[in-house]
């Protein structure tokens, strides 16, 4: 497989080349980088994900000849609950990361 040209403007990087000690750093950099990213990434689902269900709700609503303000409601409360969720999620997740974190550091101290 070719690998595809690089940018004019991209350095050229050949990790290889590079000390295990400046590895370590460079490698530690991105998974910073990328860490934060995820978070990012996540609550853009979460808003996504939530956006979707009261649209699909509002929808359902009109199509079913609901009254107006029956879907409405059921649709905000849709959201806001979905919503809610994806958050209670989200930091669930990294509740239990740090905490798994914690626990291998203590298994590998003893």
């Amino acid at each position: 497989m070719k690998r595809p040209s690089l940018h004019p403007d991209e350095l050229a990087m050949q990790l290889d080349a590079m000390l295990p000690a400046d590895r370590a750093l460079f490698d530690a950099a991105v998974a910073a980088v990328a860490e934060r990213q995820a978070l990012g990434w996540r609550f853009r689902l979460v808003m996504i994900e939530s956006v979707m269900m009261a649209g699909l709700v509002l929808i359902a609503g009109l199509l079913v000849d609901q009254p107006t303000s029956l879907f409405t409601q059921a649709s905000v409360t849709v959201g806001i609950a979905c919503f809610a969720s994806g958050l209670l999620l989200i930091w669930l997740s990294s509740v239990t990361s740090g905490l798994m974190l914690r626990w291998r550091g203590h298994r590998r101290t003893r």
